[in-house]
């Protein structure tokens, strides 16, 4: 639904309702968006914030703790299937097949603690290169010592070294990543809401 009258809203509603039987669609969704000046209360339970990380002031801060590149030696598959929730026993998959590029991760007592990747970049329309959106994890037991913030940096880091001009992400309105993309000083570029009818 693109517009700002105020009946906007329930006039998508109304159409999404009339269009699913129509098309033979079980159900039907309306998505809105939102500017940046819109409250963030519009967005709980229903959206995603859009953030903007720009690379031309460079990568951010360095990682307070060491992340290194994936080592096969490294245990994953208990880190992958404990974490599977987050697509990281699909990212996991794609690792050992060899499909993706680099993941990162963090090591606690030789295992696994967190992860980010794939790391890989893409050309995008106007020809500058962006960064792509990675699976993002910590286990539970290790949340809170901040490992999830080195290891964003250390991907920022990552996409500034190979050339990346920007990253788009969509977080979740008040969750974990969108509180840490906040104090990373990304640019919210407004939200994404969407709900069933």
């Amino acid at each position: 639904m693109y517009g700002a009258a105020p009946d906007s809203l329930s006039a998508g509603a109304d159409l999404a309702r009339k269009l699913a039987p129509a098309h033979g669609a079980v159900t039907a969704r309306v998505v809105w968006f939102l500017g940046p000046d819109q409250p963030e209360a519009y967005a709980h339970g229903v959206g995603t914030r859009v953030q903007l990380k720009d690379f031309s002031t460079g990568p951010g801060k360095a990682p307070a703790a060491p992340v290194q590149e994936y080592n096969p030696e490294d245990v994953h598959a208990d880190f992958a299937e404990q974490m599977a929730a987050d697509a990281f026993a699909f990212l996991y998959e794609q690792m050992q097949a060899g499909t993706v590029g680099p993941v990162l991760t963090m090591l606690r007592d030789g295992q696994v603690a967190g992860a980010i990747g794939p790391m890989e970049t893409m050309t995008d329309p106007s020809g500058d290169a962006r960064l792509l959106p990675q699976y993002f994890g910590v286990l539970p037991q290790h949340r809170g010592h901040g490992y999830g913030r080195a290891l964003w940096r250390a991907a920022m880091h990552w996409g500034h070294q190979h050339g990346a001009a920007y990253q788009l992400l969509q977080t979740e309105v008040g969750g974990a990543s969108d509180r840490l993309c906040a104090t990373e000083g990304l640019t919210s570029l407004g939200f994404v809401n969407q709900k069933d009818v």
